[in-house]
């Protein structure tokens, strides 16, 4: 299993937190196909948030997340990166970015 810190701006400005809890690599499909894709397609915040509510465990993180997707609704711009947590200090840092993978994959739905 494996998990993503989302962290998204929504369609009317709004950040959010919230956690993907399972399937989270782009790789296995479904977190780009039942998640972004469809948030990416919607101009609506509410919708967004059920959409959100349906697959995440919202205003939360984990520190045992291995990714971090930062989405922004208002551009349309998704990032991928590897999530680490500092268990001395508490807190969260983003990792090296990967958007490849999520880029790649994405480019492997095309054909």
């Amino acid at each position: 299993m494996t998990r993503a810190n989302l962290h998204i701006i929504l369609s009317n400005g709004k950040s959010i937190i919230c956690v993907a809890e399972n399937s989270s690599a782009p790789e296995q499909g479904y977190i780009v196909e039942q998640v972004i894709l469809p948030l990416l397609s919607m101009e609506d915040s509410e919708k967004e948030l059920e959409l959100l509510a349906e697959h995440c465990t919202m205003d939360e993180r984990r520190a045992n997340a291995t990714y971090r997707y930062t989405i922004d609704l208002t551009t349309k711009e998704v990032r991928l990166f590897e999530e680490n947590f500092n268990y001395r200090k508490e807190a969260f840092h983003k990792g090296k970015e990967i958007t490849h993978r999520y880029n790649d994959y994405l480019e492997a739905l095309d054909r």
